[in-house]
């Protein structure tokens, strides 16, 4: 023991004799131990027959504590204070965390008992072997103060729990290094080390606005000492919100630390754990020039449920958004849940949106240059295509394949691989996009003049319209959608079906719905959503609160949507009245007339209608025609009234109200 444990540990005895277990088995070990190191004379201490202490009655035990806290008195007039490591050490936690006197004696005893096992074994002889003994005697702290300095040093992250006498395991590394011996140190090991970002500002060269304004921000902040500043990144998973939220600041220059997801012990830190370890590093940092705090994953702490027992209120961290000292960004892959109202305290937000078909092009070749991985332009150009993920799957297929000596196809298999599982679909390569030459207008029959609608719309060039295309399967509805997207010059179309969009989850639907409203935009796409009754349904008719709220989502979204957006529905007459409402243009694409059944006839057989024979099948659509024509590539067939007969076929398979009273069907 130094000086410092020396004195502390006499200072102890003196002050908690009266509320020692003398007579236990645990201080025959102490009190040997005080023999050895303070070089004591035993003989000054009533002994039996056999030198041994002699405390069978209490007037002796009386006795023998009477003498020893002379002795104790004696012993710290000796034992010069001394600048001891340790002593330093405490001082400088102390001073870290501002620590009022109360507070730092409780933190001393709980460490001295983790840290050194003679004080472990002396506190264990107290009466009830309890911190509240400890405190009510040694510091004459009522019970109702105890609990508010053990609240405080929890929020402080110096011990475990609101409850708990165990000591942060970062805190005890302090206390078991000699070498950590300065305030540099010592806090390095609260707070861990600055994140540092592997990327540079070209890398978000498609965000270089908000990328320059945060940077701007956390600048400004830390010169003018700023409280109450909040910045949320949030988007998809694996968009690179993280890394930006290092890269920002980085460039302005301001060291960034960030808040725990895991404990020591390797167990995920829950809400609590990662409110106090903010709080923590909050309060250090307060101190500092310039830093600030990355809160990764925000939506473990800012959903919509809260509760006091165990964690922090709604109104705590209100409290703590409007007063923090120190410039937090947060990040989160889900805006839905978090609570409006730490929303609105947010000074700044950067949404992550999906990448362009060009952005990722860049990122593809930037990750596989940087990892030099050999990999065709041809490749690299139909894996973009193909597969629309974020950057961090890129990475991490780039590096597995590196790390097995693969080739592109190992490539591209490991993309497939992972994508499935983050994904969660079967098939996440994108299908071949049709040709437009499979359009033909002449094949289309609708309610108004679809070519002039066409025309208008082209010469007119507004992006911000909707379409309601309704009617029959196969009558060509989205196709129509595809053509019109090439008309008015929309390079790309996102096609969504009801699948991409419904989720059992409650919440995710609207969640996708939003998504997909968002991807158009960034990429100024065409957005089409096939089977839209799936999610348009009239709300008079809905029996749960997720079926309104579905509805609400679409609306809000089709009311601000700046880009072309279309709904294909086969029943109309399910759909929301308020979402019809909305629609820009309402088109019924109905059965091919009899003229144009036979104009199809000559489209998809060319040649076999020799005769001149006039086919009058009603309840035909394009969709029907391409179905049969695949049968009859696969067959052979060239006679006219076999493939008459195939087509009546389709037509009897149909459910159609329209068709129900037709004769023969």
């Amino acid at each position: 023991m130094n000086n410092f444990e020396k004195r502390k540990f006499l200072d102890y005895m003196e002050k908690l004799l009266p509320v020692t277990d003398t007579n236990s088995y645990s201080f025959d070990g102490v009190f040997d131990f005080m023999l050895e190191e303070f070089k004591m004379d035993k003989k000054v201490f009533p002994l039996d027959e056999d030198g041994e202490l002699d405390l069978e009655s209490p007037k002796k035990r009386a006795n023998f504590e009477k003498i020893l806290r002379k002795e104790i008195k004696k012993l710290k007039e000796k034992i010069k204070p001394q600048n001891t490591v340790l002593e330093r050490q405490f001082n400088t936690v102390k001073e870290i965390y501002d620590l009022n006197s109360e507070e730092y004696e409780v933190m001393m005893y709980l460490t001295l008992r983790e840290v050194n096992n003679i004080f472990k074994e002396y506190l264990d002889c107290l009466q009830n072997q309890s911190l509240t003994t400890f405190t009510r005697n040694y510091l004459n702290m009522r019970f109702g103060r105890k609990e508010r300095v053990m609240d405080n040093l929890h929020l402080k992250n110096i011990t475990d729990s609101r409850h708990s006498e165990s000591v942060n395991s970062n805190l005890l590394k302090i206390f078991d290094n000699p070498n950590c011996n300065t305030q540099a140190k010592i806090a390095s090991v609260i707070i861990g080390k600055p994140e540092k970002s592997k990327l540079k500002l070209s890398d978000y060269s498609h965000m270089e606005k908000d990328c320059n304004t945060v940077i701007n921000i956390l600048k400004k902040a830390v010169e003018q000492k700023k409280t109450g500043v909040n910045i949320l990144l949030y988007g998809g998973v694996g968009l690179g919100k993280s890394e930006m939220a290092r890269l920002v600041a980085n460039c302005a220059e301001v060291p960034m630390y960030s808040v725990i997801t895991q404990l020591d012990n390797f167990k995920e830190a829950d809400r609590e754990d990662r409110l106090v370890d903010l709080y923590s590093k909050q309060h250090v940092l307060s101190r500092s020039e310039k830093a600030c705090i990355l809160f990764d994953e925000g939506e473990d702490v800012m959903n919509r449920g809260f509760s006091y027992g165990g964690s922090a209120s709604k109104g705590y961290l209100n409290h703590l958004l409007e007063t923090t000292s120190v410039p937090i960004i947060w990040t989160t892959n889900n805006i839905f849940d978090v609570d409006p109202a730490f929303l609105r305290r947010m000074t700044y937000c950067v949404e992550f949106e999906k990448l362009s078909d060009e952005v990722r092009l860049n990122i593809w070749n930037r990750v596989i240059k940087k990892n030099k991985l050999k990999v065709s332009k041809e490749k690299v150009e139909e894996l973009n295509k193909n597969y629309n993920i974020p950057p961090s799957l890129i990475a991490n297929a780039v590096q597995t394949t590196k790390m097995v000596g693969g080739d592109e196809n190992d490539f591209e298999g490991f993309i497939e691989n992972v994508a499935k599982v983050v994904t969660k679909k079967k098939n996440v390569k994108n299908k071949k996009e049709f040709e437009m030459n499979e359009y033909d207008e002449n094949l289309v029959n609708t309610d108004i003049d679809i070519k002039n609608l066409t025309q208008k719309i082209k010469d007119c060039g507004k992006l911000n319209f909707s379409l309601c295309l309704y009617g029959e399967p196969g009558t060509g509805k989205s196709l129509y959608a595809r053509y019109l997207a090439k008309q008015i010059g929309c390079n790309e179309v996102i096609l969504k079906r009801a699948s991409d969009l419904m989720s059992k989850w409650v919440g995710e639907t609207e969640q996708n719905i939003a998504a997909a409203f968002a991807e158009a935009k960034s990429k100024k796409a065409m957005l089409i959503f096939d089977e839209a009754d799936s999610f348009l349904q009239n709300r008079n008719n809905a029996q749960r609160s997720w079926e309104v709220s579905q509805v609400n989502e679409m609306l809000t979204w089709m009311e601000s949507h700046e880009y072309p957006f279309v709904c294909t529905t086969n029943l109309l007459d399910t759909l929301d009245e308020a979402s019809l409402r909305r629609f820009t243009f309402k088109i019924r694409f109905d059965f091919l007339t009899v003229q144009q059944v036979n104009q199809a006839i000559e489209h998809f057989f060319a040649g076999v209608n020799k005769e001149g024979k006039t086919v009058d099948i009603k309840g035909l659509t394009a969709g029907d025609f391409a179905t049969v024509k695949k049968k009859v590539d696969f067959l052979g067939v060239k006679d006219l009234d076999e493939i008459t007969k195939m087509l009546q076929d389709e037509v009897k398979v149909k459910k159609s109200k329209e068709l129900k009273n037709t004769i023969g069907f």
